[in-house]
């Protein structure tokens, strides 16, 4: 049998036949605050802490473009689909792409040195944070939003489609009633292949139950909530990293 003994920051391989007894001469209690003593010691070095935050976050930042990319509602943004014909979006990869990316450079980062909190316990280390929870650093922007029309000598008279909004906050929710959409393909389309016209029966459109969300429950917070194991892994190796060059 193969055991290791902890001691400090010392690992002892010892070699050892089944019937070996060992006896421990210390309480439980003081192997534990020996244990947790040297391990604060190497994690409270602000070296140490700095080394993991930045690893991390550019690893974080990643994730979540790579996350982003492969959700439902982003490849239906980037391709010739449903959703982007009836919210007429033009160029809507690019749309989609740049709040991605202001979501990312508005990445903010915290840091605290990791102590001793009670008898077992230890606080500190460093925070990661990335979407506002009322996502105003993106609807603010102007990718956000969609021109009604796209004929210059109606320029005066446009107004601004929502369309983000639409999909982060508004649910099922009637967006716009008395029209529906018809799917086809027309000059007269700013996405090309989608024309909202007024039916004789009185309808309302909304979004796609499929691609609907709201504050707490929308494609970024589903993408978020994805990525929560990945993050953990990716942590611990910062960390684990880091404390191999002290």
């Amino acid at each position: 049998m193969l055991i290791f003994l902890l001691c400090g920051e010392r690992v002892v391989k010892v070699m050892a036949k089944l019937s070996l007894v060992l006896k421990i001469t210390e309480s439980s209690s003081s192997i534990e605050s020996k244990i947790r003593t040297a391990i604060l010691r190497r994690l409270s070095s602000r070296k140490v802490l700095e080394s993991a935050q930045l690893r991390s976050t550019i690893e974080i930042k990643n994730l979540f473009r790579r996350k982003m990319s492969e959700s439902p509602t982003y490849m239906a943004l980037t391709s010739r689909s449903r959703l982007v014909g009836a919210l007429g979006l033009e160029d809507p990869g690019g749309k989609i792409n740049a709040i991605i990316e202001k979501w990312i450079a508005s990445t903010t980062t915290s840091l605290r040195v990791i102590r001793s909190a009670g008898n077992y316990g230890v606080k500190g280390g460093f925070t990661i944070k990335m979407v506002r929870s009322n996502y105003a650093e993106v609807l603010k922007m102007a990718e956000a939003k969609q021109r009604a029309t796209s004929f210059k000598k109606a320029k005066s008279n446009q107004s601004l489609l929502k369309w983000l909004e639409w999909l982060l906050l508004r649910g099922d929710e009637e967006i716009i009633i008395g029209y529906d959409v018809l799917y086809k393909a027309t000059q007269y389309s700013r996405s090309g292949f989608g024309l909202m016209f007024q039916p004789k029966v009185m309808r309302s459109w909304s979004v796609p139950v499929e691609f609907s969300g709201v504050k707490d429950d929308n494609f970024v917070t589903q993408v978020i909530d994805s990525m929560q194991d990945d993050i953990m892994v990716i942590f611990i190796r910062s960390i684990s990293r880091a404390l191999s060059r002290v």
